[in-house]
């Protein structure tokens, strides 16, 4: 029962604000009462904190495995701005803009983030460590190479669809560009 709340609270708060989704309508979609949504959840910021965690957990899972896989740094970066890509097209990415907003705006649920978002980050920047430490780039570009990385990630996922021009592998390839990679 436990999925089924977060699966049917992930889908109504991709699409309308966080804040206007009530305990009362994810009860009524999952069909069972407020109460028994409360045995599971004790509120709405512990179903979206139990969601993002899980989310950021698979982001971090799927980040080392790229570390433990022997890609290059060009795969690694196009593929996580393909797969980044597809789910803005598929408007799954909806979600993330309405739960950061809420987020914000909840000081508790903002510090419990913290930690799982500085994971994430951590993780990615692992990637660029890795490219360093194998010498495919200068340890002194791997800060450059994170925020450049992280900076493409964040216009794929907030800028209108109509916006992005440019596919996957060609972010990548001008991140590389701009950090002097070496293959």
């Amino acid at each position: 029962m436990r999925t089924k709340i977060l699966k049917t609270a992930f889908n109504l708060m991709g699409k309308k604000a966080v804040k206007d989704v009530s305990m009362q309508e994810i009860a009524a979609a999952c069909n069972i009462t407020k109460p028994s949504l409360y045995y599971y959840f004790k509120s709405k910021d512990e179903i979206c904190y139990t969601i993002v965690r899980y989310v950021l957990d698979d982001q971090n899972k799927k980040i080392k495995q790229y570390i433990d896989q022997d890609m290059s740094l060009e795969d690694v970066l196009t593929d996580i701005f393909q797969k980044t890509y597809n789910a803005k097209t598929k408007k799954s990415l909806e979600f993330f803009l309405h739960m950061i907003d809420y987020i914000k705006g909840v000081p508790a649920l903002e510090k419990q983030f913290k930690p799982l978002k500085e994971e994430n980050e951590k993780n990615a920047k692992e990637i660029f460590n890795r490219a360093a430490k194998n010498k495919n780039i200068s340890e002194n570009n791997v800060d450059l190479a994170h925020y450049l990385f992280e900076s493409c990630l964040y216009h794929i996922v907030f800028a209108p669809i109509k916006d992005i021009n440019l596919q996957p592998k060609d972010i990548a390839t001008s991140i590389l560009k701009a950090i002097d990679y070496k293959n």
